[in-house]
């Protein structure tokens, strides 16, 4: 990069990396103060690197990659805890599995504060500085923020967002008009980048690490993140989703279809170099094989075991239940390796999708809605999703798997028989044309959660629109709020807005329609039956 000739690479990015500020994340929302004697603007535009250093910012945050008590709070035991792809054996983390936040009232609300502070504030930079929104560089952009901010709808439900940027004082959407956004965002971005991806063109070269700067490979994410939002509305507006599903299918350029397709934040020295803040975890001793997951792969003897855990010191596969009870002992279930650890090394990248999520979409879309012109069947579009799976993660024997008739396990905790408990599920794994419609769809949603681990965030939206998988409850509810029938359903927003913007929070209550609490549903969970 000619830029290292003026300016120190690492200290230009650690500047940039830091000069948005974590201001009011609602009501202010002010502009970052610069220090005179660092980076000036013109410096900042030598190559490209004003808007390289803020696109970088936003990608190391769709997942939040820079410190792992961030990464634990926002990924760990919110959406990877609540289906049961982790478990921490830590009494005072274990307490997000009780549903209580009475250590940290700052944790429920820390993926809405980060997605803000990081991701929001580096997207407005991004949008004055390319000033133009037929630029193919902020059509990718574009992405990157719905990448990220989906999660963030998802979580809480209303959020501020169409007028982020605009007005100082943002109020709050509805989560229908978000999605609608959405929708319209990506479809005007994929539109942009359709000559530049035709024509194999390069953004953010020197700045991608997901693609670097691949524009198909953008469309093709843009395109599949159309499909699985699509999906989210398959109770509560089928007819938008149908119609969404219909253009994606009909999009050029296509979607993600093959191994090589994943979407993850990787490590390219020197703008991206990280520890892994699964890594991290796993050293404080703070995470485990979850117990739903456990009876899952056990059961079915899952050869993609030995890709996502590590064995114990009896050559077993064995997780913990969530929410156990802070008298529980840290040190039993840490020493002696009973509990299988998840594989993890310190430059193991962040997985954001991969082509396996898009068949298991296809194949629920096609048994929700045969008149869909999908290009397979439910049966055809399953299989793919599980022999994709396998080779992701460079696993044989999917052909073996996809015959076995095997059922999910019971779940038994070796230190305490209390803790264990009856097989969440009979589902077996071949596809049977005569099942009715919702035991094909709890065999792809089943299939797809352990396809997906460990994008848990993903796997508990499936678990709160279908039902599906079957997730053990938790030990113990500390949160009057949540019905251990059907768990908790959403996150509650963050104590600052009340402090800081407590009339525009106060009116996100209304368009949510409920108590701002875990146990009310967001928009496209209203019309579920679980």
């Amino acid at each position: 990069m000619k830029i290292s000739k003026y300016l120190n690479l690492k200290s230009f990015l650690c500047f940039w990396g830091t000069v948005v500020l974590a201001t009011s994340c609602t009501s202010s929302f002010e502009e970052y103060n610069t220090n005179p004697d660092e980076v000036t603007a013109e410096m900042a535009d030598w190559d490209n690197a004003r808007t390289g250093s803020f696109f970088l910012q936003m990608q190391r945050n769709v997942i939040p990659i820079e410190e792992a008590s961030v990464y634990q709070v926002v990924e760990v035991v919110t959406g990877d805890g609540f289906v049961g792809f982790f478990g921490s054996p830590n009494p005072n983390i274990n307490s997000a599995g009780r549903y209580s936040w009475s250590g940290n009232r700052n944790w429920p609300g820390m993926m809405f504060t980060s997605a803000y502070r990081d991701v929001m504030n580096a997207w407005r930079e991004l949008k004055t500085a390319i000033n133009n929104d037929s630029d193919p560089r902020y059509a990718v952009v574009q992405i990157l923020k719905i990448a990220n901010m989906h999660r963030v709808t998802d979580t809480y439900g209303p959020i501020p967002y169409l007028k982020f940027g605009i007005d100082k004082e943002v109020a709050y959407d509805t989560q229908k008009d978000i999605y609608y956004s959405f929708f319209d965002e990506l479809e005007a971005a994929v539109n942009i980048l359709d000559i530049p991806a035709t024509n194999g063109d390069l953004i953010f070269t020197d700045w991608d690490c997901v693609f670097r700067g691949d524009v198909k490979q953008w469309v093709k994410f843009a395109n599949s993140l159309r499909l699985r939002l699509a999906m989210h509305l398959s109770n509560i507006d089928p007819d938008k989703a149908k119609e969404e599903i219909q253009k994606v299918m009909k999009a050029p350029h296509g979607f993600l279809t093959e191994k090589t397709d994943i979407v993850e934040l990787r490590h390219i020295h020197p703008i991206a170099t990280y520890e892994s803040p699964l890594y991290v975890i796993d050293g404080w001793n703070d995470i485990l094989m979850g117990a739903t997951i456990d009876a899952y792969m056990n059961g079915y003897e899952d050869p993609r075991r030995d890709a996502y855990f590590r064995r114990t010191s009896d050559n077993k596969f064995r997780g913990v239940r969530a929410g156990m009870p802070a008298t529980i002992s840290m040190d039993a279930y840490t020493k002696d390796n009973l509990f299988s650890h998840p594989v993890v090394s310190a430059t193991g990248n962040i997985v954001w999708m991969r082509a396996s999520e898009t068949c298991f979409l296809k194949a629920e879309a096609a048994v929700r809605w045969p008149d869909l012109e999908l290009g397979g069947s439910a049966a055809e579009f399953y299989d793919q999703g599980i022999r994709l799976s396998f080779e992701e993660h460079s696993i044989s024997g999917a052909d073996d798997y996809l015959k076995s008739t095997k059922i999910p396990a019971q779940y038994e905790d070796k230190l305490n028989s209390l803790y264990s408990a009856n097989s969440p599920s009979s589902i077996t794994i071949p596809w049977n044309e005569q099942d009715d419609k919702a035991m094909k769809i709890e065999r792809i949603i089943t299939q797809k959660y352990i396809a997906l681990f460990p994008v848990g965030q993903e796997a508990w939206t499936d678990f709160r629109r279908t039902g599906y998988p079957r997730v053990y409850p938790v030990i113990e509810c500390e949160n009057s709020n949540v019905d251990l029938n059907t768990q908790i359903r959403r996150l509650p927003y963050p104590v600052s807005e009340y402090d800081t913007n407590r009339k525009a929070v106060e009116a996100a209550r209304v368009l949510l329609e409920g108590p701002d609490n875990p146990g009310t549903r967001v928009w496209w969970d209203k019309n579920s039956n679980n």
